[in-house]
């Protein structure tokens, strides 16, 4: 079943896509799914071991499920100081 969610990217993830929300409509179950969904249309080459997803504003495993309306958000690893 396809679902519409909104995809932000921040930093680096951003940038590697060329924008920093998008909507996108997936037949993806998970997070992990949607993100191997957006590597294979070539536009994203990070993975699970660089990224963290958050589904409306939380954190989640990459095992999260998705459902029609999310908001979901791929963060680059922070280093700070």
């Amino acid at each position: 079943m396809k679902k519409n969610v909104t995809i932000r990217y921040f930093a680096l993830v951003g940038a590697r896509r060329g924008t920093q929300t998008e909507p996108y409509e997936t037949e993806a179950a998970t997070a992990r799914q949607l993100l191997h969904e957006i590597q294979n249309s070539g536009h994203l080459p990070l993975t699970t071991n660089i990224v963290k997803a958050a589904i409306n504003d939380e954190f989640v495993d990459w095992d999260a499920p998705i459902h029609d309306g999310d908001q979901i958000t791929l963060l680059p690893p922070f280093s700070g100081g």
